[in-house]
């Protein structure tokens, strides 16, 4: 069974070395790492041309994250493929234990968890595997907690072929919660509960831990939900409620209705669909309000 590990970077090429050589210290016997820079001003590129063969670089124009997830899968040949934001690394050993999990297990995709401690010690010899089904769910708008950043995800090309290539944005709005939901959707899976994934918190962090947060959170939010519903008839009542979600977050009480109408008209929905988001995301945002929460 080939891997297959897509590193994503975009100027971050002071992280970059740490993260590859992480992949290519693992012990796993057959695996190829594949580097999208997404047009990267830094020095990115020298730093990927230090390593000759043993990466296969994917050097493209700049086009936002999930342009650079569908590079990296156009690129790759492994049966297993891993996603790895350059400013994170493996721990040792993840990619024999995550393959032996896929061995073991009839699973599509598999999300580990990560750990913002630094240092390179590997896992306890005993991982903490949870099976992972809950497609029912979904289909009933249901959200499955998937707390697993975009390093932490692998994924069955087979099920990997129905999720990408994804819509395109410059900015993080499509990303790894699009991906986490479609596959949740799509297949069986398992959550690594032992940490397998070294994630980097710093000030250049899109979203992880900084203030962007808060304005970002809401667009990714309605964007998902809009793209997940255009896309999987299924997810139709989970993209309202995220669609819902997102609005609720970012306008007042009085505005919920007209925002909703205005973003959901144009969406996957349909007129009739734009009232009931609206009532949705008035319904949160009482709650919100109900409870202390601020606008």
């Amino acid at each position: 069974m080939k891997l297959s590990v897509l590193i994503n970077n975009f100027n971050y090429g002071c992280f970059l070395r740490p993260c590859i050589d992480s992949v290519l210290s693992q012990t796993y016997p057959d695996f190829e790492v594949i580097v999208v820079d997404d047009g990267s001003t830094d020095d990115s590129r020298e730093i990927l041309g230090s390593y000759g063969e043993q990466i296969l670089p994917v050097l493209k124009e700049n086009g936002g994250q999930a342009s650079s997830f569908n590079a990296g899968f156009a690129a790759a040949s492994g049966d297993i493929l891993f996603l790895l934001d350059a400013d994170d690394a493996f721990l040792p050993g993840k990619l024999a234990r995550i393959a032996e999990i896929y061995d073991r297990n009839e699973i599509d995709w598999c999300f580990d968890r990560v750990t913002t401690a630094e240092g390179d010690q590997p896992p306890p010899a005993e991982l903490l595997v949870t099976l992972f089904d809950k497609r029912e769910t979904l289909r009933k708008g249901g959200f499955p907690s998937l707390p697993v950043p975009t390093s932490g995800l692998s994924f069955r090309r087979a099920l990997l072929s129905q999720i990408l290539p994804m819509s395109v944005a410059t900015d993080v709005v499509l990303s790894d919660n699009y991906i986490k939901f479609a596959a949740a959707y799509l297949g069986r899976g398992a959550i690594v509960e032992t940490p397998l994934t070294f994630q980097r918190i710093h000030a250049s962090n899109r979203y992880t831990g900084t203030s962007r947060a808060k304005t970002l959170r809401p667009r990714i939010m309605i964007a998902t939900g809009l793209e997940l519903a255009r896309r999987y008839d299924g997810l139709q009542a989970l993209g309202k409620s995220l669609v819902a979600g997102g609005i609720a977050q970012t306008t007042s009480l009085l505005k919920l209705s007209s925002e909703a109408r205005n973003i959901v008209a144009g969406g996957p929905f349909g007129q009739d669909a734009a009232t009931e988001v609206a009532l949705m995301a008035a319904r949160k945002r009482l709650g919100h309000m109900l409870r202390g929460g601020q606008s």
